[in-house]
């Protein structure tokens, strides 16, 4: 049996739907109970270095492109249809608008499109929506990343829920064989200048992502002198974020620390040094900062939007969904939190966090699609 995945994505960009991607393709490619599939696995302009290892089960195609539509669209289709296969994944984005073969199984990870317009440009609205509708269509196998998106695909696209099958994100490496490293914690902190104490919260710096709630309820408590923190906000700067710290004193602004990207192997020091981690996003199809954040023990507030509570259990403080009092309440019960409750917190976080494993994702996708 051979088996076709999409990994051009890995040459644009590195998100959750990226890793997503990258990680349940290393795990599928690592397990050796099934002699009978062959990989095939297509990259844009270079095989991704970690793919660079030879293996007997494994052939690597390189498709070269620059433009990212034409080349999602015309370049990708016209060398996919050159390659005979009997399964043709594609985890991270809708196979090609072009490309028809029954045998395509599309990953769709949320219907923010549907759920959430305003919080996305409004032609990228637009383009998901057509191409989610193409690849739904007919009996074509899905895969997404929880029930609740499940759910939500059924209904939006009238598609049977036995031809969508939920594969949940996992931790990765860095996260599940965390070792402590003094040199890496240092590391850490010169790299991103860490203040010494600090709320965290990681994601693309985008609407959807809801940090302007978040620098809000931080501002206002700054102010009213309930806490004395820092505010650092990691991830990559998506759009419309340039405003985020308009109208805020400088006193405010100066405690406010931007990392930009950070690095898988230092990224679980950025967790494990924060006092609380916030996500207050309005709308996840998984969540997966969240869960890394638990896994560093960090107590965690996050919003009851979405697949949230799905995925995250009873570990985290939940705020009612864009409700700025809640939140502004959460952060002050968590971080004014007794010894022993933060141990208790801790232990629950971890617990929820290792119920997400890569190779048992990667092994339910396998035996349930490729058959």
């Amino acid at each position: 049996m051979k088996v076709l995945i999409d990994l051009t994505s890995l040459a644009d960009n590195f998100s959750g739907i990226e890793r997503f991607a990258l990680s349940i393709t290393k795990e599928l490619i690592s397990n050796q109970s099934r002699s009978d599939i062959e990989y095939i696995l297509v990259f844009k302009n270079e095989v991704h270095k970690d793919f660079s290892e030879e293996r007997n089960n494994v052939k690597r195609i390189i498709v070269r492109g620059k433009n990212k539509l034409i080349f999602n669209q015309l370049q990708l289709p016209l060398k996919l249809a050159t390659v005979k296969a009997d399964y043709y994944f594609f985890p991270a984005f809708p196979a090609p608008f072009f490309f028809f073969n029954r045998n395509a199984i599309s990953a769709i990870h949320d219907v923010g499109c549907w759920d959430c317009p305003s919080k996305n440009k409004r032609y990228m609205t637009l383009y998901f929506k057509l191409m989610y509708r193409k690849v739904a269509f007919g009996h074509k196998k899905v895969v997404t990343v929880s029930q609740f998106s499940k759910d939500r695909i059924s209904k939006i696209l009238k598609k049977n829920p036995d031809e969508i099958a939920v594969i949940y994100d996992g931790l990765s490496d860095c996260f599940a064989n965390f070792s402590y490293n003094r040199e890496q914690d240092m590391k850490a902190k010169e790299a991103y200048r860490l203040p010494k104490g600090y709320i965290l919260c990681l994601s693309t710096l985008e609407p959807r992502k809801n940090m302007k709630l978040l620098v809000e309820a931080f501002s206002e408590l700054t102010k009213e002198k309930i806490i004395n923190t820092n505010l650092v906000l990691a991830g990559r700067k998506g759009w419309l974020m340039d405003d985020l710290l308009s109208n805020l004193d400088k006193e405010i602004v100066d405690r406010i620390h931007f990392t930009g990207f950070v690095v898988e192997d230092l990224l679980p020091y950025v967790y494990r040094n924060a006092q609380v981690f916030v996500f207050p996003s309005v709308y996840e199809g998984f969540g997966v900062p969240p869960i890394e954040a638990m896994s560093m023990g960090i107590p965690v507030i996050s919003s009851d939007a979405a697949s949230l509570p799905e995925v995250l259990g009873d570990a985290p403080y939940y705020f009612e969904n864009r409700n700025l009092k809640d939140l502004k309440k959460q952060i002050v019960t968590v971080m004014n939190l007794p010894k022993e409750k933060v141990e208790l917190t801790k232990k629950v976080g971890v617990e929820q966090a290792q119920l997400f494993n890569w190779k048992n994702e990667a092994l339910k996708l396998r035996d349930t699609l490729f058959r």
